[in-house]
């Protein structure tokens, strides 16, 4: 065996001793300096290599803004049993594909960046003769036979026919349009066709499914990956352009991945080998760079050039210390460091260096922007911002050779400082939110509407006309010649209702008080009528009750907090992170009330890690600067210790006090923290049920923040609500109660939302599988190939010693410890403490994780007895891992022993769905539908939410809650309309005798029933015409131009919301007359329809549209008139 190595002369170079800091900003000089197509980095792990890509595609956005960069992950073939198996066998074929595609459309402002290790270069993958062979290539204008293409799709290149196209893979036809979603690509694509030309392909989000960029061409690869031929080392054959290789610590690598920096003396003995990065192509302009931290070797880069730079890292000249601890003073100390860093950095700018600051987030660049214009002899220092989120910062003296340096230099022969903020600021590197590679479905809106793909033959409904139902099919129905879709229900006495799609917003889910089988309605029969009407009645009392519960409490004038100030502004400043729209919205709601008189009462309720915590901190921070006092409750000791350490890290710039109040303190240190609330030296407590003890009294309690609210018990709130009389309060949960969920749904409280995930946070895989030790090998073996942790959750202390042991047996080199509520707090802090250090591998614990632990490199979690705990439970374990970048993965193991009842089964099905994001309002929903409402509302309102089912009850209460409070659009009356120049969908003798238009979505359209139920449902819930003409430009956009029926559609239902609008309750048209029927007054016996100089209105138009349009215009006048007659 010999070493092979990197081809001499001008072909390669190797940099001994050099920062690894320097190597993102010199990967980035070299591709922005030279003409490569291609750069590949090799690093020893994927972790390593993919974080000095990122920071080399930041650095090479900065040089090269217009250049066309896309960065890559080449990783090694996952096992075919790996839960992410097809995901990451798309981004290893996109990689190959790109790399096709360069090869022929090839442009010196395109650049392919490619993060990898040794031994994925060398893994197996198909030929680039292959990999051509099974991928179809369209373009813009291309004639291409529409059905054969579809075939195509589905037979030779195995994508699957779906509904919707949301996920790499899948196809779904509608009309004239297909979309696709090319397993080799970042997003979706829809291809228009008009007749079988391709006349556009867009871009769509698969969240919305609305387009956005034109295309001219895509690559589509087959999805048929485990039918191609694969041969290692077939990576190098598709590199064919100029390619610049960077491996750093090649001598590491040359000891870790032998066999791929070795060649066999016998040529019948040989494989692949990195040779072949070089002999595959001998004609192209590769260029082979190799770097070391320190000078031990060079590996394969023994024999090529050495060049000795000096490159200084710059955390060891800037001589930076941060307090750990908040003391008096500390706030001065901080900025005095900051001021003295900034003055290094000025005398080195006098020295000819030229200054550049690499921030991770604008907040930061602000900061160090404010600092220096704060200090007038700073003024003269002038440095360069880069977008970029780096560990640690490098200088270069004037005088040193600069050309792997030269493009971050605007004077040539200057010195370079290139600093990271962090060496400035003194916080951890705060990393840029890269871009997402596959653009995944975020459900964003809460949805309460039924899913009837969800629908099971049996499941109980509620008919808002006839009452409670059994879902019975969904499908045609038959009759004369004539077929229309139809919900088939059954109500009692076995009789069969079809509800055509049109009529699918009267249905909805029936969820009554407990698990017991609700009683059928009889068609026809006065029971539903008197129901549903003492419902009302009793709802619109309970609304009255509970506005005056908040009257009252509004009517207890709070304290108005100010307005922020300069403090609060540099407070937000430095949050490393860029606000999701949705958590901006959320904080400015909670500034909004706090600086309104009446005290504040919010749920923010959002998925876990979607940043409830930073609202809850700049409220916090809000309440201190105005001389209020704070208190943070907590459900656990764990997680206030962690809250403690995030608040005083985001604090610690700031003159402020706090502590935690937890068993995790001594009996001295309390009586301590007491005697500073009572005398108001401590600014903000955080703590658990110790907070709600007789003994604690605060000198000016301005705000509550209670985390994890579902967690309280009810001796516990009661306890809270004699604390939050007059104070403000912010709830915070992902899971909220279904009681605190529906009170802020129905108004009675208010209610933010944060439903968007943050950049790059990836859905959480969740597999339900019988416990075995097969199962745990690979689940735990996964894992820790990724250099990642695991939680290993065992609910019973008694046996959990015991599991660990077996644990130790199957992997006997891990390191595994235990923690569970009845340890010591010293050793449970302590245990917990070495596992987030990673002194551990697998923490076997109890549910004392459930709550608020953040522990970045966790992202396994694996639970024993899944179907034992509840859904809202199931979803907040879940949810300790993935709140990061990685890819995690939830393991809900069963017991194969015993039987799993249906309810659990339910639960467990439930939570494997439901894998995207902001979801833990699903949940919450789902949840109550499972265990029933259960006395949410008090025992009186009981009766009528078994009546009308738990939905129903709750949209009536909201109405009655909207009216009381005078919202003008739940004012208006609900508007019926009858036209007899449209038909129904599928009566034949309706059109032929009156030639009348349909007014539907026809299945040519849209095909499938589930598209055009929703379609229906959102139809009917539009209150105002925008709305209307908004959802007709998504309509068009989605499903192609809409034909006549579906314009017919669309302007039925623009004419009941100004019917509406205009106090009409009615609207009929027979034989041209127009008959609208005025909102009956109190007080008024007979029925008054409008009438114009004492005749009933009459239509002139000749054709259905023209006859629409011609209403519209009518209603349009109407309404302008009576706001003329207002005025």
């Amino acid at each position: 065996m010999k070493r092979v190595q990197a081809p001499t002369g001008n072909h390669s170079l190797f940099l001994p001793s050099i920062p690894e800091a320097s190597n993102a900003p010199i990967a980035a000089n070299l591709i922005a300096s030279g003409d490569y197509q291609v750069a590949i980095l090799v690093d020893e792990s994927i972790s390593k290599s993919e974080l000095w890509g990122e920071d080399t595609l930041g650095f090479l956005e900065f040089l090269q803004p217009k250049k066309r960069l896309s960065f890559f992950v080449f990783d090694c073939p996952p096992s075919p049993s790996h839960p992410d198996a097809f995901e990451r066998d798309c981004d290893r074929i996109s990689v190959l594909s790109k790399m096709l595609s360069a090869d022929e459309q090839s442009d010196v402002n395109d650049c392919i960046l490619i993060a990898t290790t040794p031994d994925a270069l060398l893994s197996p993958c198909p030929s680039p003769l292959d990999q051509k062979r099974t991928e179809l290539t369209i373009n813009r204008g291309q004639e291409l036979h529409f059905e054969s293409f579809c075939r195509e799709l589905a037979t030779n290149l195995g994508y699957s026919s779906e509904i919707l196209c949301e996920e790499p893979g899948q196809f779904a036809v509608r009309g004239g349009l297909v979309d696709v979603y090319p397993i080799n690509g970042d997003r979706p694509i829809r291809v228009d066709f008009f007749g079988d030309d391709i006349e556009e392909i867009r871009a769509f989000d698969p969240t919305s499914q609305r387009t956005s960029d034109q295309l001219d061409h895509a690559h589509l690869s087959s999805a048929k990956i485990e039918q191609q031929d694969e041969k290692e080392g077939e990576f190098f054959r598709y590199l064919k352009s100029s390619t610049l290789w960077y491996v750093r610590e090649p001598e590491i690598l040359l000891g870790r991945y032998p066999l791929a920096f070795h060649e066999a003396d016998q040529k019948a003995a040989r494989k692949a080998n990195f040779s072949l990065a070089w002999k595959s192509h001998s004609g192209n302009r590769s260029f082979f760079l190799g770097s070391s931290e320190i000078d031990a070797g060079a590996g394969i880069f023994e024999a090529s050039e050495r060049r000795e730079l000096v490159i200084h890292a710059t955390s060891r000249e800037l001589n930076w210390k941060s307090s750990a601890v908040f003391h008096e003073g500390a706030f001065e100390n901080e900025k005095r460091n900051r001021v003295s860093s900034l003055f290094q950095l000025l005398q080195r700018q006098d020295e000819g260096h030229e200054i550049i600051i690499a921030v991770g987030a604008e907040a930061e660049k602000k900061r160090i922007s404010d600092l220096i214009k704060e200090e007038s002899s700073l003024h003269r220092l002038a440095p360069t911002f880069v977008p970029v989120g780096i560990n640690e910062g490098i200088r270069i003296p004037k005088g040193e050779p600069m050309d792997l340096m030269n493009q971050f230099l605007g004077q040539p022969g200057s010195g370079l400082a290139l600093v990271a903020s962090k060496d400035l600021l003194g916080r951890e590197r705060s990393r840029r939110p890269t871009r997402s590679r596959k653009a995944r479905v975020q459900k964003k809106e809460v949805d309460q509407a039924l899913d009837f793909s969800e629908l099971i033959d049996g499941d109980y409904l509620v008919h808002h006309q006839h009452g409670i139902c059994r879902f019975n099919s969904l499908g045609r129905i038959e009759e004369e010649n004539a077929g229309e879709e139809a919900i088939t229900v059954e109500f009692d006495d076995g009789l069969l209702l079809h509800v055509p799609l049109q009529e699918s917003h009267l249905l909805s889910r029936y969820v009554g008080l407990s698990k017991s089988k609700p009683k059928l309605a009889k068609i026809g029969g006065k029971s539903w009528a008197k129901t549903r009407q003492a419902a009302e009645l009793a709802a619109l009392d309970l609304a009255a009750d509970l506005l005056r519960l908040q009257a009252s409490r509004e009517s207890h004038s709070g304290h108005a907090f100010s307005p922020d100030d300069q403090w609060q502004k540099e407070f937000e400043d430095a949050f490393p992170f860029t606000e999701t729209v949705d958590q901006q919205k959320a904080i400015d709601q909670v500034k909004r009330d706090m600086e309104a008189e009446e005290p504040m009462d919010r749920l923010v309720c959002g998925d876990v890690g979607f940043g409830k915590t930073e609202v809850a901190l700049r409220a916090a921070f809000k309440a201190v600067m105005d001389g209020k006092q704070v208190a943070i409750l907590c459900p656990t000791t764990i997680l206030c210790q962690q809250h403690l350490n995030s608040f005083r890290e985001r604090m610690i710039d700031f003159p402020i006090t706090l502590d935690m109040l937890s068993r995790f303190r001594t009996g001295r240190q309390q009586s301590k923290i007491l005697e500073a609330l009572r005398m108001g030296s401590l600014d903000l407590v955080i703590g658990t049920h110790r907070l709600l003890s007789n003994d604690v009294s605060f000198k000016d309690l301005g705000l509550l923040v209670i985390d994890e609210e579902q967690r309280f018990g009810v001796q516990d709130k009661e306890a809270i609500k004699k604390l939050k009389a007059s104070v403000d309060v912010l709830t915070l949960s992902a899971t909220p109660i279904p009681r605190t969920l529906y009170f802020a749904m129905v108004g009675a409280r208010s209610l933010s939302a944060i439903e968007t995930a943050p950049v790059n946070r990836l859905p959480i895989r969740t597999e339900v599988l019988h416990k075995s030790d097969d199962v745990l090998l690979k689940a735990i073996n996964a894992e820790i190939r990724r250099n990642g942790q695991i939680f290993y959750l065992h609910n019973r202390v008694k046996t959990i010693r015991s599991v660990a042991r077996k644990l130790e047996t199957l992997f006997p080199k891990l390191r595994i410890a235990v923690g569970h509520g009845q340890m010591s707090e010293d050793e449970l802090e302590k245990v917990m403490t070495d596992f987030v250090a990673g002194e551990f591998d697998i923490l076997v614990c109890t549910t004392i994780i459930e709550s608020g632990l953040d522990i970045p490199n966790c992202n396994t979690i694996i639970i024993e007895g899944a179907d034992k705990f509840g859904l809202s439970q199931l979803y907040q374990l879940r949810g300790r891992v993935g709140r990061f970048t990685r890819q995690a993965y939830a393991y809900l193991l069963l017991n194969r022993h015993l039987t799993v009842s249906d309810q659990a089964k339910k639960r467990l099905s439930a939570i494997r769905q439901v894998n995207q994001f902001g979801a833990g309002f699903r949940i919450a929903l789902r949840d109550l539908e499972l265990r029933g409402a259960g006395n949410l509302l008090g025992s009186e309102q009981s009766g009528h939410i078994a009546g009308v089912g738990f939905e129903l009850y709750c949209r009536l209460l909201k109405e009655s809650v909207s009216r009381l409070k005078g919202d003008e659009i739940s004012l208006r009356p609900s508007a019926v309309i009858r036209l007899d120049f449209l038909s129904p969908l599928g009566d034949i003798k309706a059109k032929d005798s009156m030639k009348a238009l349909e007014a539907c979505i026809p299945e040519s359209y849209a095909a499938e029933p589930r598209l055009r139920i929703e379609i229906y449902r959102k139809l009917a819930q539009f209150q105002s015409t925008d709305e209307v003409k908004e959802y007709g430009e998504e309509l068009e956009d989605r499903f192609g131009t809409p034909p006549g029926e579906v314009h017919a559609l669309l302007m039925e239902t623009e004419i009941r919301c100004l019917c509406e609008e205009a106090n009409f309750d009615k609207l009929e048209v027979k034989k041209g007359e127009i008959f609208l029927r005025l909102v009956r007054k109190a007080g008024d016996k007979n029925l008054k329809f409008l009438r114009l100089a004492g005749k009933i209105p009459r239509l002139s138009s000749k054709t259905p549209l023209l006859k629409l349009k011609e209403l519209i215009a009518f209603l349009k006048i109407r309404i302008h008139g009576n706001m003329e007659n207002k005025a």
